[in-house]
């Protein structure tokens, strides 16, 4: 089933909405709360705990103080926001207007400035060319690959020489592909999640007409086992489970590097064509 923008915009406006009846302390983000928020096994953000801590690292790896960042398919716009308190000036952008209502509550929450725009990806008519120093998305940009015209008006609001930093599901894996599918169906995920589309080789080699420097940073081969444990990470016996598995893939990835393309998660970064 193809599923439209429309539909997509409908069910993320349905999730997000329900988070704007938090008070402004729920909603509040500096760093500290939000590397505590991912190290707490009872918080959704636990299971991808590595990954988001790879993506802190990355996008502050280089100076952020005065940046022009795009936040791009925001969502709740958690790494938006640390930007934001780390002198960026921020732009939150999503189909959904709900997730943009969501994201000015919490940055005025959190105590700093920054622009929403609700748009489809596909149309960034709202900014200029080369307006953006660092475009990061997290879990974003295999959405909007479905939808014309969506990488060019990515590549033509970034700055020449401009840094994209993604955090995404990595479909290099025909094995753990299969597994995503049948997971997603035996829980009866909606359709309008738009998850039909993996980050893998082939939208990199998309990324490529317009980005030099690419670079991944594949993570989690056995440890993608943890998807069978969501929502159990409460459990001891569970966290350790996940430890050995992590610690396995350390030493496997180490002794044979080839197998980072199977993995199940990316930080990938790259710089705009000069």
């Amino acid at each position: 089933m193809s599923i439209t923008a429309g539909q997509e915009r409908d069910f993320y406006d349905r999730q997000y909405t329900r988070h704007l009846a938090l008070p402004d302390h729920a909603l509040r983000l500096t760093r500290e709360t939000l590397e505590h928020t991912i190290n707490d096994p009872a918080q959704p953000m636990y299971e991808r705990r590595l990954l988001y801590t790879e993506t802190i690292r990355t996008l502050l790896e280089q100076p952020v103080q005065g940046r022009r960042a795009l936040d791009y398919g925001c969502g709740p716009g958690d790494f938006g926001l640390l930007l934001a308190t780390e002198g960026a000036a921020v732009t939150f952008l999503d189909l959904s207007p709900a997730a943009i209502e969501l994201c000015l509550r919490r940055a005025k929450a959190s105590g700093v400035e920054a622009r929403g725009v609700a748009a489809d990806a596909s149309c960034l008519d709202a900014f200029a060319t080369a307006e953006f120093d660092l475009v990061f998305a997290a879990a974003s940009l295999h959405h909007t690959l479905k939808y014309p015209g969506a990488l060019e008006e990515l590549a033509r609001v970034m700055k020449p020489g401009g840094r994209l930093v993604l955090c995404e599901t990595w479909g290099g894996n025909p094995i753990l592909n299969a597994a995503r599918r049948l997971r997603a169906w035996s829980s009866r995920e909606p359709e309008e999640q738009g998850e039909e589309i993996l980050l893998g080789p082939a939208e990199i080699a998309q990324l490529r007409t317009h980005f030099d420097a690419i670079e991944l940073r594949p993570m989690n081969l056995f440890a993608m086992a943890k998807r069978l444990a969501r929502g159990r990470f409460t459990s001891p016996l569970v966290r350790g489970g996940l430890r050995l598995l992590e610690t396995a893939d350390s030493a496997v990835l180490r002794l044979a590097p080839p197998l980072l393309r199977l993995c199940g998660e990316v930080v990938v970064t790259a710089l705009r064509h000069p």
